[in-house]
């Protein structure tokens, strides 16, 4: 088997060091197979040392080769990488649309939706849009069942003096019982 070649980026002592220096684990396997890579071993006994496979070794190899110690590192995963806005961006746009919800017109969420694309100027997903809203706690919030000025009294006042022209049936059947 031919053996697996490195670049001259580290020597053997910046390559111990980074190895031990390494806070994950995954880290430390990637520079541990680089390090053992680099005393001369093949890949499938570099691989079978470091628990992966020979292919993993190699593709390590190459990104160490390719990209140097610094583009060798474990990049991070997390993040949004899909946000259009950031959150405090996103947090000011939700708060200029706020006082109008709170006076108790009814917004829907298309609405918001084209106030978001005219502030990106591109067009924005419905997911996007209840992800956002989601993210901020905004919920949906059904219509009031009366009027924000409505006035109790007033009300009760009108169902007590309403006539009721509705007259319930007269019990025709029970008479018709006794006369038969």
């Amino acid at each position: 088997m031919r053996s697996t070649t490195l670049v001259n980026h580290l020597n053997q002592d910046e390559i111990r060091e980074r190895m031990v220096r390494s806070k994950e684990r995954e880290q430390y396997q990637r520079w541990q197979s680089i390090f053992l890579t680099s005393k001369g071993l093949q890949s499938d006994i570099v691989a079978e040392y470091v628990g992966t496979t020979k292919g993993t070794v190699h593709q390590w190899v190459y990104q160490y080769n390719h990209g140097g110690p610094d583009g060798f590192v474990l990049q991070g995963r997390g993040g949004r990488r899909f946000g259009f806005l950031n959150l405090e961006e996103e947090a000011k746009l939700l708060e200029s649309i706020r006082p109008r919800a709170e006076k108790g017109r009814i917004l829907n969420a298309y609405a918001i939706k084209e106030q978001i694309e005219e502030r990106l100027a591109k067009k924005v997903s419905k997911d996007y849009l209840y992800d956002l809203l989601h993210r901020h706690k905004w919920r949906k919030v059904m219509p009031r069942p009366q009027h924000p000025k409505a006035d109790k009294e007033k009300q009760e006042e009108f169902k007590k003096n309403f006539p009721s022209w509705w007259q319930p049936p007269k019990k025709a059947s029970a008479q018709r019982t006794k006369d038969q």
